[in-house]
């Protein structure tokens, strides 16, 4: 079963750049809207306050080693004099505790270095994912400030856009259907445990084929996986939100797009399926006209389910040899009234609008025959249409 909903297109990711140290910004190399390389570098930041900590950090590695180096040798000292009982055990004690306060000194400074190399490296701002940048907030010479993610000079925006995401809501009904479905893939898994169930869930969830077009498209050209369900329902709404995962390597979607999406509920199956001028109404019932051997026509209630591309599911009361009436209907006034039907096409007669008004000498509702045909062409003289139920 097939479900058509609406979504949004969305990125994945929604990188907010933001400086990690503050400093004076050198250099803006990204336009406004550039498509970007995973590790392009962007933006630069004046790095000399930051390499000046850097040489001191250097200077103070240096400065603790030699004491460490000093501390080691009055240790070793102390410790043959306290061997040969020349010096009290207090005296090796403290050598002993000057040295390791020494060699912790080592691995701060040590420690600081790999931190300010850090933040040194953080003076380039480079992109941490491919996508597409939106408008650039850095200028050169301003001083961008780092203090914290939510108060950081914001530099831009990146979003990725390969692949994108299509985010849509199903309703508790059908989510119930597709649950369902999902319960019967663990089954045939066999998972015994809840992880193995889960896991079983998951995968039967990533093999749900999604399928999107855009407003500016026919039909659902883009296919992709669901990747992500949200753990409940909004009771706002009723709704559960879903995201599958779409290629976009020619990035014809993008990110706020509104979408048409079609999601398969269960594995295909054979259904019938009738042309949608062939369905007709009275109150609530629906009904097609049949058409048997010898041309006399019948009411005939039937039970529909979806549409589909001008054709309409019927789940009760027809069968697949039955042959119905499509165009020119209004020209059939009364069971049992006599038409010549004309095979044609089911799917075929959905791609074409129906005939127009009978030519002079075609057959009508005041003939004793009305004339019941199904040519595709939207020209047709003739009265009716008639053709079998697609299997």
């Amino acid at each position: 079963m097939l479900r058509e909903v609406t979504g949004r297109i969305e990125s994945p990711q929604v990188i907010a750049l933001r400086p990690q140290v503050g400093g004076t910004i050198t250099q803006v190399l990204v336009a406004d809207g550039a498509a970007i390389t995973a590790g392009q570098l962007l933006f630069t930041l004046d790095a000399a306050p930051w390499q000046a900590i850097v040489v001191r950090s250097e200077a103070e590695i240096a400065r603790a080693e030699a004491r460490s180096n000093q501390a080691k040798l009055q240790f070793e000292r102390a410790k043959k004099l306290v061997a040969d009982q020349v010096v009290s055990p207090q005296v090796y004690e403290d050598a002993e505790s000057a040295l390791r306060i020494a060699e912790a000194d080592v691995a701060a400074t040590r420690a600081a270095l790999v931190s300010a190399r850090i933040d040194l490296e953080h003076t380039r701002i480079v992109a941490p994912s491919a996508g597409r940048i939106g408008q650039v907030q850095a200028v050169a010479g301003n001083l961008a400030q780092a203090n914290g993610p939510a108060a950081g000079t914001l530099l831009a925006v990146l979003n990725t856009v390969d692949p994108v995401d299509v985010a849509f809501d199903l309703d508790e009904a059908v989510w119930a259907k597709l649950g369902d479905q999902l319960r019967q893939a663990a089954d045939a898994a066999g998972a015994a445990t809840h992880a193995q169930t889960a896991a079983a869930q998951r995968a039967a969830v990533r093999a749900v084929p999604v399928r999107v077009g855009l407003s500016s498209e026919t039909g659902f050209p883009h296919v992709g996986s669901v990747r992500f369900v949200d753990n409940k329902i909004d009771p706002a709404t009723g709704t559960i939100r879903i995201r599958a995962s779409l290629p976009n390597p020619a990035g014809k979607l993008t990110p706020g797009a509104f979408a048409r999406v079609q999601i398969e509920l269960e594995p295909p199956r054979p259904v019938l399926l009738v042309n949608e001028r062939a369905v007709l109404a009275q109150l609530a019932t629906r009904y097609v006209l049949t058409v048997d051997d010898q041309g006399a026509t019948a009411f005939r209630p039937v039970q529909l389910g979806a549409s589909i591309d001008g054709l309409r599911v019927v789940v009760g009361g027809l069968g697949p040899n039955d042959r119905i009436a499509v165009n020119n209907l209004s020209k059939i006034f009364f069971p049992g009234m006599p038409v010549t039907a004309v095979p044609a096409d089911m799917q075929t007669l959905a791609n074409f609008p129906p005939p127009g008004p009978a030519a002079p000498g075609a057959g009508s509702a005041d003939s004793p025959a009305a004339s019941a045909t199904a040519a595709g062409s939207a020209g047709s003289a003739t009265a009716a249409a008639a053709e079998k139920a697609t299997p």
